[in-house]
């Protein structure tokens, strides 16, 4: 075999990449599912380690890592080379305080996490796949510091990422404000979300009973998140209060304005 045949074969030309085919929207997003054989999947991984250098020590792992798993760092790899033509662009190959890129940093805690703690796996999948570049790259910086291998949140992770498009749409639908504020507040919701105080049971509860049930009244409600997250009322109990509520809301008449409803679903008070 001659020389330049060699050479050939050690080169990967180009990575089978999937987040960015077109024009992308800012905001809440629905992505593709993933479809890229392993093969090809291996093909991208050996592309972004002969091209990025604090990634090739870490290639021969990743190729032995669950399928969906190496995808996910696919896409990550592929988010971290993408430059949004935007002032707030976030540059992933910047070192973080440990000296490393964040780049680096996420890498090597996903494999960790696909290894010991998949639930972040699944996590850091559903905000790729369901939030802008911006916001991706935004989040996955600031994940990069430990959480995705804190295997004590690992149920939180798990409900959370059941419910990252309503937290997509939640925060991120609008113009673009040329600032992190949106970005900010999806991480105010991830921080709330994922904490030892909050019942991963309720994470769910919140999006698919309470607030439903909020945006169809006209009433106007204000919600504690934290004391509804915190709560030890079961999923179940919460849900039957709320079949009851809207009886109790036309017997309080006027006084409808003072009324805590989550003191209400969680413990079925304050009615008057």
């Amino acid at each position: 075999m001659s020389l330049i045949s060699k050479l050939s074969q050690s080169v990967v030309n180009k990575p089978v990449n999937r987040l960015f085919t077109g024009f992308e929207q800012l905001g809440a997003i629905t992505r593709k599912p993933d479809t890229r054989t392993k093969e090809e999947l291996v093909q991208t991984i050996d592309y972004y380690a002969q091209n990025l250098p604090e990634i090739k020590q870490f290639a021969k792992e990743i190729k032995q890592l669950n399928q969906k798993h190496m995808g996910t760092i696919a896409d990550t790899l592929e988010l971290s080379k993408h430059h949004d033509m935007l002032p707030t662009n976030i540059n992933l190959a910047k070192m973080n305080d440990r000296g490393v890129s964040y780049r680096q940093a996420i890498v090597e805690d996903m494999i960790e996490a696909s290894k010991t703690n998949p639930e972040a796996m699944e996590l850091a999948d559903a905000i790729i796949n369901n939030t802008d570049s911006l916001t991706s790259k935004y989040v996955l910086a600031s994940m990069s510091g430990g959480i995705m291998k804190n295997k004590e949140l690992s149920k939180h992770m798990q409900e959370t990422a059941k419910v990252i498009p309503d937290i997509a749409k939640e925060t991120l639908n609008g113009g673009y404000l040329m600032d992190y504020s949106k970005q900010e507040n999806f991480m105010d919701w991830l921080k709330a979300l994922i904490n030892p105080q909050t019942k991963p049971d309720k994470i769910s509860s919140l999006f698919k009973d309470l607030v439903p049930f909020t945006g169809k009244r006209q009433e106007m409600f204000e919600i504690d998140v934290n004391k509804f997250l915190e709560s030890n009322t079961s999923k179940e109990k919460i849900q039957e209060n709320l079949k009851v509520l809207p009886d109790v809301l036309t017997l309080l008449s006027d006084k409808v304005k003072n009324f805590d409803i989550v003191e209400f679903v969680t413990r079925n008070t304050n009615i008057y």
